[in-house]
């Protein structure tokens, strides 16, 4: 509620009673509510802003034993009573967004996997580029002695730089498209967690230089197979 209408600590809100009367209540504190919109004041505050005695109408319990066979007998037991109208359960509420949030499972398997065919497309292609440009230079590389891995590092290591550069912007943009996603995709009764864990980023800048040490590893095969005197006879 307080991100909807963008209100911080010491601002008042404007709320309408069901008789359509409306009153100002000013925020002291503000609370994380992943389901729902509630405001909470004690006795005395409800008297100075309603001018009347507050009417308790609900009862909030806290079951020690929180399986769900538990909470349903308990609830059963509860709408059973005459005093007691409905019973409304939090993990109802829980169950329900949890439902919304993992619908997006599948599809965010599928943005993974894409992405990550485009990023190992995109390194091979540009490394492959990066080679095919420099054949003559690698040639003359190989004749002068290098080894093997110093000729595949003379070229990779561009790669590996740029591989380190994408990771880090990434970083950046990534937390940004995740706060925007996490603050549209769910709908006003609910908030998702905006919290971003280190292992996210890892996992990502990982399977990136993952990515790159697969390239690095096929085009090491090209570069051993150039054929040096074709490449420095060649007058291309």
């Amino acid at each position: 509620m307080a991100q909807l209408s963008n209100l911080k600590v010491g601002d008042y809100l404007s709320i309408k009673r069901s008789n359509g009367q409306q009153y100002k209540v000013k925020i002291a504190g503000i609370t994380e509510m992943y389901a729902g919109h509630s405001l909470y004041m004690n006795a005395s505050y409800y008297n100075k802003v309603f001018h009347h005695a507050v009417q308790y109408n609900a009862q909030m319990l806290r079951l020690k034993n929180r399986s769900a066979k538990n909470i349903n007998q308990v609830s059963r037991r509860l709408a059973r009573q005459k005093a007691s109208l409905t019973t409304v359960q939090s993990d109802d509420a829980k169950t329900t967004i949890n439902n919304i949030l993992s619908g997006l499972n599948h599809l965010v398997l599928i943005i993974i996997g894409a992405a990550s065919m485009l990023e190992f497309v995109v390194l091979f292609t540009l490394t492959n580029i990066n080679v095919s440009e420099r054949i003559r230079e690698l040639s003359t590389i190989k004749v002068l002695g290098f080894y093997p891995m110093e000729v595949v590092m003379y070229v990779y290591r561009e790669t590996f730089i740029l591989s380190l550069a994408g990771v880090l912007l990434g970083f950046v943009a990534g937390a940004w498209l995740h706060y925007y996603i996490m603050q549209t995709l769910p709908p006003d009764t609910a908030m998702a967690s905006l919290t971003l864990l280190w292992t996210n980023l890892g996992t990502s800048g990982l399977m990136t230089l993952l990515f790159s040490i697969v390239v690095m590893a096929f085009m090491a095969r090209k570069i051993n197979r150039v054929d040096m005197l074709g490449a420095l006879k060649s007058t291309n």
